[in-house]
């Protein structure tokens, strides 16, 4: 019996070659993309678990209120890694890490290069993260203060072998010596770093980096529990722990702040991080949730075609299951039949989509900055789950057309009666309208995703990018603003603090018109706001023509200022006029600015505001704005100077970059140089979106892909079915744009209807979606219809041919049809 049904579906798809290619090319299609989404939901949902006892290792995350808008960061004080471990026995470990605002320089022999992937890390950093070792003892290597533990790559990059132990590297001209190699992070992880130096280097070289003080929240804080110790132990502590240990030293600086700690699961990190303090994008559970969904939409898509075509050819193979049900065989026997061929079409389409998915992988890994593989024997849940898809779907997808065939009954079959089943044509075009719904969806998410974007790096940051290249310098001096300013091809050169570029958060009680708020303040230069084309709304900006506008100049009062429209709301002014003249007191201390690192209990200084400029910002419009506070500060400290930003002519570009190189080398001392686009220094932040959003492009791109191959056999069968009827119009008069307008108009109306579904279903995800942005599009009535038609183009295009060729045969070719 198996022999038979074997013959016959060998048979089957030599008669219908043509849809049973199309069948299996659109399910080889969708298999192969719900291969690759799968893997990038799995690496996303699996960050961090590669860590022996994961599971025991907590981030703490410092929550502020009362500051305006809440800051939730995973950044926490200096100190806190060593009172929490006396003030809590269950923690084993406890240890800091904290990076650079720009790359350090580290230099060997003729290499001299910026590293981007450099942490300082406490000496039990390596007992918390038990990271595989190549070389040494991580776990001891940072006891001594000038050790160094770098990653393999970054030790074949520096020395050219793997365990280069006992090596020196200059880490900005201090020598440090190599203690230990340890394997390269994987790309699931949400630690970064290629270079760890160990902290104990120099204390003050520590806070430098980290801002020194109980209340500097620029490192983070990892601790590893006790085994068996309880994490929800420790969380019942924490606000009493908060009140002993921070809320004096806070209150001394502002009695309206309120603090908070939590600890935040390693594994919570990437799909839950903080607003502020992250080393990497995170990613969000709900936006992979429907990455994943998406993948399931173009396997059901594709199982569409599948029941589509197969009920289509119904009638083809009635004969045949009459000549079976004649002979004895009943309908249970028949739906065997038939669901072991939907399972051996599903089969073939499954091995080429896994072909496919090994072919694309590469490039896809390349585009994601991830290492997915496809370990079939290693990994037995990867080839688990592609075989109980494969059966789901053949299943699902073979079922109804299955029920259909095997219910023809024999007498009228066998007599030549009418095979077509009730309800067959409805149920056709019921799945169109579901394969165009999901269609139209997912290119209303990719142009909204796309405007939001462009919106988020141009619009909604109020600044001009263009023609601006930021030159990492800590600190950045008069003498190198002025060569670089100098230089034909520039047109200005200002620098700037970390806060400025949004590279950290600072802020200060302000007293001003009677009101007491929390304001960011951020240190700028001379001509800052003109590189960016920020313009005052009243008043003026800084100006080299008023010398005491400079923070250097100021020892025992403070400099002027100016604010953002934000601060103006904030600090109670009723607009920009009222606050022009006024003044603002706050704790200015001019040689070593530090704003909440200053000393709280230094009488506050009142500056002049001599002007207001709008919002603008250099970090992510997922946040507001904050109120803020700007000042020309010294060029001393990186508090207040980490980057030089240069406007170039745009039609010099090409030639002043050389010439800004070779000007930096001079003046830097030898110091790499580390520079970009402010448009690529933007872009670092919405690469998590720009991701999610070639995610949905690509897979509504194989959604057109795949419904365009089952329209394309369907309209073919529907043509070729419909023949004589069209014959016997022709011979009745209608010509051949009468009989194209009849066969374009039964694919159209379902792609029409399907809009309807499609429009508001993507109109509530996309506006859940745009809520994660403070800044953000309105929803255009443009990007529907444009998707709407888009779909109905991609639908008459794909039928076209087939009404054409039909509508233009000769009535009596039609009429001899059969």
């Amino acid at each position: 019996m198996i022999q038979n049904y074997l013959a016959a579906l060998l048979r089957n798809l030599g008669r219908n070659g043509q849809y049973a290619g199309i069948t299996i090319a659109g399910l080889a299609i969708a298999f192969a993309a719900a291969i690759l989404i799968g893997l990038y939901v799995r690496d996303e949902l699996s960050f961090d678990r590669w860590i022996p006892g994961h599971v025991q290792i907590f981030l703490v995350n410092y929550k502020l209120t009362g500051v305006g808008q809440p800051v939730d960061s995973d950044t926490t004080p200096e100190g806190l890694a060593d009172l929490l471990k006396l003030d809590f026995p269950q923690i084993q470990y406890a240890a800091r890490a904290a990076g650079y605002n720009f790359p350090p320089a580290i230099r060997r022999g003729d290499i001299n290069l910026s590293e981007r992937n450099f942490n300082w890390v406490d000496p039990d950093f390596f007992k918390v993260f038990q990271i595989p070792a190549v070389a040494g003892d991580p776990a001891r290597a940072l006891e001594a203060p000038d050790a160094l533990v770098l990653s393999k790559s970054a030790a074949r990059k520096y020395f050219g072998v793997d365990a280069p132990i006992g090596g020196v590297l200059q880490v900005d001209g201090r020598p440090m010596r190599v203690a230990a190699v340890i394997e390269d992070l994987p790309s699931n992880s949400s630690l970064v770093g290629d270079v760890f130096g160990s902290s104990l280097a120099s204390t003050s070289a520590f806070k430098q980096f980290t801002g020194g003080g109980m209340l500097a929240n620029e490192a983070q804080t990892f601790v590893r529990l006790k085994p068996g110790a309880s994490a929800a132990t420790i969380e019942a502590g924490l606000p009493g722990f908060v009140e002993r240990r921070i809320a004096p030293e806070v209150r001394r600086y502002s009695t309206s702040i309120r603090e908070t700690l939590h600890l935040k699961p390693l594994t919570a990190i990437h799909l839950h991080p903080g607003t502020q303090g992250d080393t990497k994008p995170g990613g969000d559970p709900v936006v992979v949730g429907s990455i994943a969904v998406i993948g399931a939409l173009i396997v059901i898509v594709a199982a569409i075609n599948f029941v589509t075509l197969m009920t289509a050819w119904a009638s083809r193979r009635a004969v045949e299951v009459g000549v079976r049900k004649a002979l004895g065989a009943d309908r249970r026997d028949l739906i065997v039949q038939f669901l072991g061929e939907s399972a051996l079409y599903v089969a073939v389409a499954l091995l080429f989509g896994v072909a496919i998915a090994e072919i694309t992988l590469p490039g896809v890994n390349t585009v994601l900055q991830r290492h997915m593989t496809l370990d079939y024997f290693g990994d037995p849940w990867l080839l688990l789950t592609l075989l109980l898809v494969g059966a789901i779907v053949a299943v699902l997808a073979g079922l109804y057309p299955a029920f259909v065939l095997s219910a023809f009954r024999p007498s009228i079959v066998l007599k030549g009666g009418p095979v077509e089943t009730a309800g067959g044509a409805g149920v056709r075009q019921a799945l169109v309208v579901a394969q165009f719904s999901v269609l139209i969806g997912l290119l209303v998410c990719a142009a909204t995703v796309y405007r939001q974007t462009t919106f988020a790096l141009k619009g909604a940051t109020h600044v001009n990018q263009d023609q601006v290249v930021i030159l990492a310098a800590a600190p950045c001096t008069n003498t190198l603003r002025d060569a670089i300013g100098a230089l034909p091809g520039v047109l200005r050169a200002a620098c700037s603090s970390p806060y400025a570029l949004n590279l950290a958060d600072n802020r200060d009680k302000m007293t001003a018109n009677g009101q007491e708020r929390s304001v960011a303040t951020a240190a700028v230069d001379f001509g800052f706001f003109e590189v960016y084309g920020v313009q005052p709304i009243v008043g003026r900006l800084f100006s080299l023509d008023r010398p005491a506008d400079d923070g250097a100049m100021h020892q025992t009062d403070a400099p002027p200022v100016v604010i953002n429209a934000s601060a103006v709301r904030a600090l109670g002014f009723a607009s920009p006029q009222a606050a022009l003249g006024k003044s603002v007191s706050w704790h200015f201390i001019a040689q070593d600015y530090a704003g909440l690192k200053g000393d709280p209990n230094r009488a506050p200084r009142p500056s002049e505001i001599v002007g207001v400029v709008p919002d603008f910002t250099l970090g992510s419009v997922r946040l507001p704005i904050q109120p803020t506070l700007y000042f020309v500060g010294v060029k001393t400290s990186v508090l207040s100077s980490v980057a030089l930003n240069v406007k170039l002519d745009g039609a010099r570009i090409a030639d002043t970059l050389p010439l800004i190189d070779s000007t930096w080398k001079r003046v830097s001392g030898g110091q790499p140089l580390e520079r970009f686009f402010a448009s690529q220094f933007m872009l670092r932040l919405y690469i998590d979106t720009l991701i999610q959003g070639a995610f949905i492009a690509v897979c509504g791109l194989i959604a057109v892909s795949v419904a365009c191959l089952g329209l394309f056999a369907l309209s073919a069968y529907t043509a070729e079915r419909r023949t004589k009827e069209i014959g016997v119009r022709k011979a009745m008069g209608a010509s051949s744009g009468d009989i194209l307008k009849l066969l374009l108009w039964q694919f159209l109306w379902p792609v029409l209807a399907a809009n309807l579904i499609a429009w508001p279903l993507a109109f509530l995800v996309m506006n859940w979606w745009l809520q994660g942005f403070a800044y953000r599009i309105d929803q255009s009535p443009w990007t529907f219809l444009a998707a709407g038609a888009a779909a109905v183009v991609i639908a008459l295009a794909t039928v076209f041919f087939q009404g054409l060729r039909v509508s233009r045969a000769k009535p009596v070719s039609a009429l001899r049809y059969e």
